[in-house]
Protein backbone atom coordinates (compact mmCIF):
# COMPACT_ATOMS: atom_id res chain seq x y z
CA UNK A 1 0.00 0.00 0.00
CA UNK A 2 1.28 3.40 -1.49
CA UNK A 3 2.30 5.72 1.98
CA UNK A 4 1.43 8.75 -0.46
CA UNK A 5 -1.37 10.56 1.04
CA UNK A 6 -4.09 12.27 -1.01
CA UNK A 7 -3.58 15.71 0.32
CA UNK A 8 -5.73 18.16 -2.14
CA UNK A 9 -7.67 18.89 1.24
CA UNK A 10 -4.24 21.16 2.30
CA UNK A 11 -3.15 24.56 2.03
CA UNK A 12 -0.16 24.92 -0.57
CA UNK A 13 2.28 26.03 2.58
CA UNK A 14 1.91 22.70 4.41
CA UNK A 15 4.60 20.24 2.91
CA UNK A 16 3.26 16.64 4.76
CA UNK A 17 -0.20 15.59 4.84
CA UNK A 18 -0.42 15.67 9.17
CA UNK A 19 -3.17 12.94 9.14
CA UNK A 20 -1.32 10.29 7.25
CA UNK A 21 -0.30 7.42 9.38
CA UNK A 22 3.04 7.00 8.26
CA UNK A 23 4.06 10.89 8.71
CA UNK A 24 2.84 9.76 13.11
CA UNK A 25 5.29 6.60 12.87
CA UNK A 26 7.95 9.41 11.83
CA UNK A 27 7.64 12.19 14.15
CA UNK A 28 7.18 9.55 16.83
CA UNK A 29 11.06 7.92 15.65
CA UNK A 30 12.56 11.50 14.77
CA UNK A 31 11.56 13.18 18.33
CA UNK A 32 13.37 10.54 19.90
CA UNK A 33 16.03 11.02 18.25
CA UNK A 34 16.28 14.65 18.61
CA UNK A 35 15.63 14.46 22.43
CA UNK A 36 18.17 11.60 22.56
CA UNK A 37 20.66 14.08 20.45
CA UNK A 38 19.64 17.91 22.04
CA UNK A 39 17.82 16.60 25.47
CA UNK A 40 14.61 18.53 26.41
CA UNK A 41 16.03 21.52 27.03
CA UNK A 42 19.37 23.37 26.92
CA UNK A 43 21.11 22.60 30.24
CA UNK A 44 21.56 25.90 31.08
CA UNK A 45 18.17 26.34 31.82
CA UNK A 46 16.74 25.80 35.39
CA UNK A 47 12.96 25.07 34.97
CA UNK A 48 12.46 23.96 38.18
CA UNK A 49 10.07 26.20 39.64
CA UNK A 50 8.10 26.48 36.50
CA UNK A 51 4.73 24.64 36.01
CA UNK A 52 3.08 24.73 33.05
CA UNK A 53 4.34 23.77 29.53
CA UNK A 54 3.09 24.16 26.18
CA UNK A 55 4.05 22.29 23.02
CA UNK A 56 3.83 23.84 19.86
CA UNK A 57 3.36 20.85 16.51
CA UNK A 58 3.33 18.27 19.50
CA UNK A 59 2.71 15.64 16.88
CA UNK A 60 2.09 12.32 18.47
CA UNK A 61 3.03 13.78 21.98
CA UNK A 62 6.72 12.17 22.96
CA UNK A 63 8.46 15.67 23.92
CA UNK A 64 5.21 16.18 26.13
CA UNK A 65 5.36 12.88 27.61
CA UNK A 66 8.75 13.15 28.08
CA UNK A 67 8.77 16.59 29.98
CA UNK A 68 5.77 15.39 31.74
CA UNK A 69 7.74 12.48 33.57
CA UNK A 70 10.72 14.70 34.59
CA UNK A 71 8.07 17.05 35.97
CA UNK A 72 5.62 15.55 37.30
CA UNK A 73 3.64 17.84 39.28
CA UNK A 74 3.67 20.60 36.01
CA UNK A 75 0.89 20.38 33.32
CA UNK A 76 2.15 19.60 29.74
CA UNK A 77 -0.10 20.74 26.79
CA UNK A 78 0.37 19.66 23.67
CA UNK A 79 -1.46 21.49 20.40
CA UNK A 80 -1.61 20.14 16.72
CA UNK A 81 -3.47 20.57 13.31
CA UNK A 82 -3.78 16.83 13.01
CA UNK A 83 -6.35 15.41 14.54
CA UNK A 84 -4.95 12.19 14.31
CA UNK A 85 -1.65 13.28 15.99
CA UNK A 86 -3.90 14.34 19.09
CA UNK A 87 -6.06 11.14 18.77
CA UNK A 88 -3.28 9.31 19.39
CA UNK A 89 -2.04 11.52 22.20
CA UNK A 90 -4.46 11.83 24.23
CA UNK A 91 -4.68 7.44 23.85
CA UNK A 92 -1.20 7.31 24.58
CA UNK A 93 -1.56 9.43 27.95
CA UNK A 94 -4.78 7.29 29.18
CA UNK A 95 -2.56 4.14 28.84
CA UNK A 96 0.26 5.45 30.15
CA UNK A 97 -1.65 7.38 32.83
CA UNK A 98 -0.08 10.88 31.86
CA UNK A 99 -2.67 12.51 33.79
CA UNK A 100 -0.48 15.92 34.23
CA UNK A 101 -0.97 16.17 30.20
CA UNK A 102 -3.56 17.47 27.68
CA UNK A 103 -3.68 17.77 24.02
CA UNK A 104 -5.71 20.10 21.86
CA UNK A 105 -6.42 19.90 18.26
CA UNK A 106 -4.88 23.67 16.71
CA UNK A 107 -3.59 25.42 14.70
CA UNK A 108 -0.54 27.14 15.26
CA UNK A 109 -0.91 29.64 12.12
CA UNK A 110 -4.14 31.00 14.08
CA UNK A 111 -4.37 32.89 17.33
CA UNK A 112 -4.09 30.36 19.98
CA UNK A 113 -6.89 29.61 22.47
CA UNK A 114 -5.42 30.39 25.49
CA UNK A 115 -5.47 33.27 28.13
CA UNK A 116 -2.86 35.19 28.27
CA UNK A 117 -0.31 34.53 30.67
CA UNK A 118 -1.58 30.78 30.46
CA UNK A 119 2.02 28.97 30.13
CA UNK A 120 5.80 29.54 32.00
CA UNK A 121 7.63 27.57 29.56
CA UNK A 122 7.16 27.60 25.61
CA UNK A 123 8.45 24.58 23.05
CA UNK A 124 8.28 24.90 18.99
CA UNK A 125 10.51 22.30 17.17
CA UNK A 126 10.85 21.46 13.25
CA UNK A 127 8.07 24.12 12.79
CA UNK A 128 9.26 25.27 9.65
CA UNK A 129 7.93 22.55 7.85
CA UNK A 130 4.12 24.78 7.96
CA UNK A 131 4.74 28.22 9.05
CA UNK A 132 5.70 31.13 6.79
CA UNK A 133 8.00 34.06 6.49
CA UNK A 134 4.62 36.02 7.85
CA UNK A 135 3.22 33.65 9.88
CA UNK A 136 6.52 33.28 11.85
CA UNK A 137 6.05 36.35 13.86
CA UNK A 138 2.45 36.57 14.33
CA UNK A 139 3.66 32.92 16.09
CA UNK A 140 6.18 34.13 18.38
CA UNK A 141 4.05 37.21 19.24
CA UNK A 142 1.04 34.61 20.47
CA UNK A 143 4.03 32.94 22.23
CA UNK A 144 4.65 36.52 23.83
CA UNK A 145 1.32 36.67 25.22
CA UNK A 146 0.43 33.26 26.13
CA UNK A 147 3.95 33.65 28.69
CA UNK A 148 4.32 34.74 32.08
CA UNK A 149 6.68 37.23 33.19
CA UNK A 150 10.27 35.64 33.68
CA UNK A 151 8.40 32.58 31.12
CA UNK A 152 10.95 30.89 28.48
CA UNK A 153 10.22 30.30 24.29
CA UNK A 154 12.96 27.85 23.43
CA UNK A 155 12.44 27.25 19.25
CA UNK A 156 14.78 24.47 17.66
CA UNK A 157 15.23 24.85 14.06
CA UNK A 158 17.17 22.95 10.84
CA UNK A 159 17.94 24.81 7.69
CA UNK A 160 17.76 22.01 4.86
CA UNK A 161 17.67 18.26 4.61
CA UNK A 162 21.64 18.11 5.54
CA UNK A 163 24.69 18.43 3.35
CA UNK A 164 25.48 15.02 1.87
CA UNK A 165 27.92 13.22 -0.90
CA UNK A 166 24.51 11.58 -2.75
CA UNK A 167 23.94 13.77 -5.60
CA UNK A 168 20.22 12.83 -5.42
CA UNK A 169 19.64 13.52 -2.15
CA UNK A 170 21.12 17.02 -2.50
CA UNK A 171 18.90 17.34 -5.78
CA UNK A 172 15.96 16.51 -3.42
CA UNK A 173 16.74 19.09 -1.15
CA UNK A 174 17.25 21.78 -3.89
CA UNK A 175 13.25 21.18 -5.27
CA UNK A 176 12.13 21.32 -1.33
CA UNK A 177 13.74 24.65 -0.98
CA UNK A 178 12.54 25.79 -3.90
CA UNK A 179 8.78 24.84 -3.15
CA UNK A 180 8.82 26.01 0.09
CA UNK A 181 10.18 29.65 -1.24
CA UNK A 182 7.55 29.69 -3.67
CA UNK A 183 5.20 28.95 -0.98
CA UNK A 184 6.57 32.22 1.00
CA UNK A 185 8.43 29.56 3.90
CA UNK A 186 11.98 30.87 3.15
CA UNK A 187 13.71 33.79 4.59
CA UNK A 188 16.70 33.88 1.67
CA UNK A 189 16.02 34.93 -1.85
CA UNK A 190 18.36 32.29 -3.16
CA UNK A 191 20.35 29.43 -2.67
CA UNK A 192 18.82 25.95 -0.58
CA UNK A 193 18.53 26.64 2.80
CA UNK A 194 15.43 27.77 4.05
CA UNK A 195 17.14 30.93 6.36
CA UNK A 196 15.20 30.44 9.42
CA UNK A 197 18.45 30.03 11.21
CA UNK A 198 20.21 32.98 10.32
CA UNK A 199 16.88 34.77 11.28
CA UNK A 200 15.72 32.92 14.73
CA UNK A 201 17.73 35.52 17.02
CA UNK A 202 16.24 38.82 15.46
CA UNK A 203 12.46 37.06 15.60
CA UNK A 204 12.53 36.39 19.05
CA UNK A 205 14.23 39.48 19.61
CA UNK A 206 11.49 41.44 17.39
CA UNK A 207 8.40 39.43 19.27
CA UNK A 208 9.74 41.42 22.30
CA UNK A 209 11.78 38.89 24.04
CA UNK A 210 15.24 39.12 26.51
CA UNK A 211 17.94 37.41 27.38
CA UNK A 212 18.13 35.56 24.18
CA UNK A 213 20.50 32.69 23.70
CA UNK A 214 21.58 29.90 21.09
CA UNK A 215 23.59 26.82 20.16
CA UNK A 216 24.14 24.87 17.23
CA UNK A 217 24.35 20.95 16.94
CA UNK A 218 25.71 18.68 14.50
CA UNK A 219 24.34 15.38 13.39
CA UNK A 220 26.67 12.92 11.57
CA UNK A 221 24.18 10.66 10.09
CA UNK A 222 26.82 8.86 7.64
CA UNK A 223 26.90 5.42 6.76
CA UNK A 224 27.77 3.54 9.67
CA UNK A 225 27.28 6.11 12.33
CA UNK A 226 24.57 5.65 14.87
CA UNK A 227 22.18 8.34 13.32
CA UNK A 228 22.69 6.75 10.08
CA UNK A 229 19.39 3.98 10.14
CA UNK A 230 17.42 6.06 12.03
CA UNK A 231 17.91 9.11 9.50
CA UNK A 232 17.49 6.59 6.69
CA UNK A 233 13.83 5.42 7.60
CA UNK A 234 13.29 9.19 8.05
CA UNK A 235 13.91 10.15 4.91
CA UNK A 236 12.77 6.92 3.86
CA UNK A 237 9.06 7.78 4.70
CA UNK A 238 9.30 11.84 4.68
CA UNK A 239 10.80 12.39 1.05
CA UNK A 240 7.25 10.41 -0.20
CA UNK A 241 5.50 11.88 1.47
CA UNK A 242 6.67 15.16 0.55
CA UNK A 243 6.07 14.15 -3.11
CA UNK A 244 2.54 15.87 -3.32
CA UNK A 245 4.15 18.93 -2.12
CA UNK A 246 6.94 19.10 -4.57
CA UNK A 247 4.86 17.71 -7.87
CA UNK A 248 2.55 20.46 -7.02
CA UNK A 249 4.81 23.45 -7.00
CA UNK A 250 5.69 22.46 -10.23
CA UNK A 251 8.93 22.09 -10.33
CA UNK A 252 9.06 18.60 -11.24
CA UNK A 253 6.74 15.66 -13.06
CA UNK A 254 5.61 12.45 -10.53
CA UNK A 255 7.69 10.46 -12.79
CA UNK A 256 10.66 12.52 -12.36
CA UNK A 257 10.34 12.26 -8.94
CA UNK A 258 9.93 8.96 -8.38
CA UNK A 259 13.12 8.15 -10.12
CA UNK A 260 15.04 10.47 -8.06
CA UNK A 261 13.36 9.39 -4.79
CA UNK A 262 14.84 5.06 -6.02
CA UNK A 263 18.17 6.96 -6.65
CA UNK A 264 18.19 9.24 -2.93
CA UNK A 265 17.29 5.95 -1.50
CA UNK A 266 20.14 3.81 -2.92
CA UNK A 267 22.51 6.36 -2.40
CA UNK A 268 21.96 6.45 1.10
CA UNK A 269 22.25 2.72 1.60
CA UNK A 270 25.96 3.00 0.09
CA UNK A 271 28.76 2.40 2.40
CA UNK A 272 30.48 5.53 1.22
CA UNK A 273 27.45 8.05 2.12
CA UNK A 274 28.68 10.90 4.34
CA UNK A 275 26.41 13.21 5.69
CA UNK A 276 25.85 15.67 8.43
CA UNK A 277 22.90 18.05 9.44
CA UNK A 278 22.71 21.20 11.42
CA UNK A 279 20.10 22.34 14.12
CA UNK A 280 19.89 25.53 16.08
CA UNK A 281 18.59 26.01 19.21
CA UNK A 282 17.10 29.74 20.23
CA UNK A 283 16.27 30.69 23.51
CA UNK A 284 14.82 33.72 25.41
CA UNK A 285 13.02 35.12 27.98
CA UNK A 286 9.33 37.24 28.42
CA UNK A 287 10.44 40.33 30.79
CA UNK A 288 9.32 40.27 34.50
CA UNK A 289 9.47 38.14 37.32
Amino acid sequence: MSILPDDSHLSSSYQVDAENAAEMARLTRQSYMLTEHLGLFPASLDLSKKRAFLDIGCGPGEWAFAVAEQFPTSTVTGIDISSLMIRYARFSAEIHQRSNTQFEVMDARQPLAFPDASFDVINARFITGFQSTTTWPVLLNECFRLLRPGGIICSTEFEDLGISTSPSLTQYNHLLIQAARAAGQCFTLQGDHYGITAVQEQLLRDARFEEIKQDAHALNFSAGMPAHNTMYDNFNTFLKLLQPFLVRSGFITQQELDRLYEQTVEEMQSNTFCAIAYFQRVWGEKPGS
